[in-house]
């Protein structure tokens, strides 16, 4: 599995380039330095009290605090929330991963929805069950191209270096049939993730 590592020279990123903008680098930074949202919370009472708004979290935190029927707590799960909001849900759902891993796993199969699809990525990213294999075993079944995408990040952080000519694919796949959309950034960053957790072997 080694040898793998060796596909990911720099002639291989030169040729399949990082973009400085994409839905899949944001997602990639959330996931890789979760502490900066933690900084921005206690940065935004700082620049209210100089006269900037902000909008109201405190009714979508609340309602997800209050919130304890695991059914319902999926449900706001495929909603946009304010990151405080979305971060006190991701903490609820992980803490029953036996109950909503293969609710997640069959939501994301269908979802279309961006928000949906985030959310089960940053869960699958996080969730004490490594699932790489599974998204392997059940990527063609996939619909959404964002979430095939989104799922080949998830690779990057979880996944070994057997998927390094799965995630290749992937990027040459979506170069060819979504030239014009971002799709490719996905398993490019997982890529590129793998290199820098695999590097010392």
């Amino acid at each position: 599995m080694a040898d793998n590592l060796k596909l990911l020279t720099k002639d291989y990123f030169n040729r399949h380039p990082i973009k400085d903008i994409s839905a899949a680098r944001l997602e990639y930074s959330m996931l890789l330095h979760p502490e900066v949202m933690d900084i921005a919370d206690e940065v935004i009472p700082e620049l209210q009290a100089k006269g900037l708004s902000f909008p109201d979290d405190s009714a979508a935190v609340a309602a997800v605090e209050q919130e304890d029927n695991t059914a319902r707590l999926l449900r706001i799960l495929r909603k946009t929330l304010p990151p405080k909001a979305n971060r006190l849900l991701l903490e609820k759902v992980l803490a029953r991963e036996q109950e909503v891993l293969p609710e997640i796993q069959r939501m994301i199969l269908k979802a279309f929805s961006d928000s949906t699809i985030e959310n089960c990525t940053r869960y699958l990213v996080r969730c004490r069950t490594n699932c790489s294999e599974w998204i392997i075993q059940n990527y063609n079944s996939i619909r959404e191209p964002y979430a095939r995408s989104m799922l080949c990040l998830v690779l990057g952080f979880r996944a070994g270096l057997d998927a390094i000519p799965f995630l290749m694919q992937q990027v040459e796949a979506f170069e060819m049939h979504f030239p014009s959309e971002t799709f490719d950034q996905g398993p490019i960053l997982a890529l590129s993730e793998l290199k820098v957790r695999f590097r010392t072997v």
